[in-house]
């Protein structure tokens, strides 16, 4: 899938959405949202000790949801699983602003499998186990885990709300002229906390690699 060019039938398939998939109401996506991050976290708990980590993004894998195994630096899961991005998701206002965002997401997939990609190679490899979940897969699992995986990721790193919705491209749909910064500002300060947020990252990364690297 090309960074630039994405069709949608790549969009649709990188994001496990059914052919005319529909999202539902808002209530279902806050309460599944919950549940989710519940489940991930205790996962998370669960397994730590033993230096297994596993994806917060739900997958589907034959009709069953499923996670995979991850492998990423101490400070990227922190990102999601600890600290600021963790206390964010706790926020009911947070979790209604992922539900409004899921709608955008699946009614334009090519746009959105561009804008969550560098999320999804933070979490998802290929290659690694994968543990089903003991339940079926619905259509809107996939977007909603990797919403939340991406807010957690960015305002741990220094994101506002509206510097999260600028990332994603949704910025016109809630800007409010009256009470944020004109839309130039935040798609530069956007533009600069992403560039700072990736070079982090992979410095983590790299670092990680190194450690592992046979002498």
């Amino acid at each position: 899938m090309s960074s630039t060019t994405t069709t949608e039938a790549e969009g649709r398939a990188f994001l496990n959405l059914p052919e005319g998939f529909v999202p539902p109401e808002n209530d279902v996506l806050i309460q599944d949202a919950r549940a989710m991050l519940l489940h991930n976290l205790t996962l998370y708990s669960e397994v730590r000790e033993s230096g297994i980590l596993v994806s917060p993004i739900w997958e589907d894998r034959e009709g069953q949801a499923s996670l995979r195994a991850a492998l990423v630096p101490p400070p990227i899961a922190a990102r999601y699983f600890e600290g600021r991005g963790l206390a964010s998701l706790r926020e009911p206002s947070v979790l209604e602003m992922v539900a409004d965002v899921v709608p955008m997401m699946v009614e334009d997939p090519a746009a959105a499998a561009r804008v969550l990609k560098t999320t999804h190679q933070l979490w998802v490899s290929e290659d690694a186990p994968v543990r089903g979940l003991q339940m079926p897969y619905k259509g809107h699992f996939k977007v909603l885990t990797l919403l939340l995986a991406d807010i957690a990721r960015k305002v741990t790193a220094g994101f506002s709300e509206i510097e999260w919705l600028a990332s994603l491209g949704v910025l016109s749909a809630f800007h409010d002229p009256s009470q944020d910064p004109p839309v130039e500002e935040i798609n530069r300060s956007t533009r600069d906390r992403t560039a700072k947020m990736i070079a982090e990252e992979e410095a983590w990364m790299s670092e990680m690699l190194a450690k592992d690297r046979p002498i």
